[in-house]
């Protein structure tokens, strides 16, 4: 008995220390839709959401002066888009529940924005919105 756990214990170290083991596993145990998003992949977007948050934040707190930034106004919802959607490109329900929960309000309130401040003139009110979006995962305590 002792030797069968030795023997299986072996096996799956060296399974384990070939490449990504933890993919290889995945591919059997998620059905073939589903869209696993890993924790580095998770916690970069989650930095990058919140760099270009706050600096949308710190834009819309001088309403005179934010006609003159429209531009990167623009430029920092175009990049918190693209972070939105790299969270899950197929559409399929991923590992994280709450992220597949309220991807597609803060995907639309970032669109909505976005056409607010193109139009001609600006509605920055939208954008300001967006910079505290974040509360739709979490909350205030």
């Amino acid at each position: 008995m002792k030797l069968r756990a030795a023997l299986m214990l072996g096996v799956l170290l060296a399974l384990s220390s070939c490449g990504d083991f933890a993919g290889w596993v995945r591919q059997y145990t998620y059905p073939p839709g589903f869209h696993y998003i890993s924790s580095d992949q998770l916690r970069s977007t989650m930095w990058r959401l919140a760099y270009h948050s706050r600096e949308l934040r710190e834009l819309m707190t001088s309403p005179e002066e934010t006609t003159g930034h429209r531009a990167e106004v623009l430029q920092h919802l175009q990049i918190m888009e693209q972070a939105t959607i790299e969270l899950n490109r197929t559409g399929w329900p991923t590992n994280h529940p709450l992220v597949d929960a309220n991807r597609s309000s803060l995907l639309r309130d970032i669109r909505t924005a976005q056409e607010a401040v193109s139009r001609d003139p600006p509605n920055f009110l939208l954008a300001g919105a967006v910079s505290g979006a974040c509360a739709y995962c979490h909350p205030s305590r």
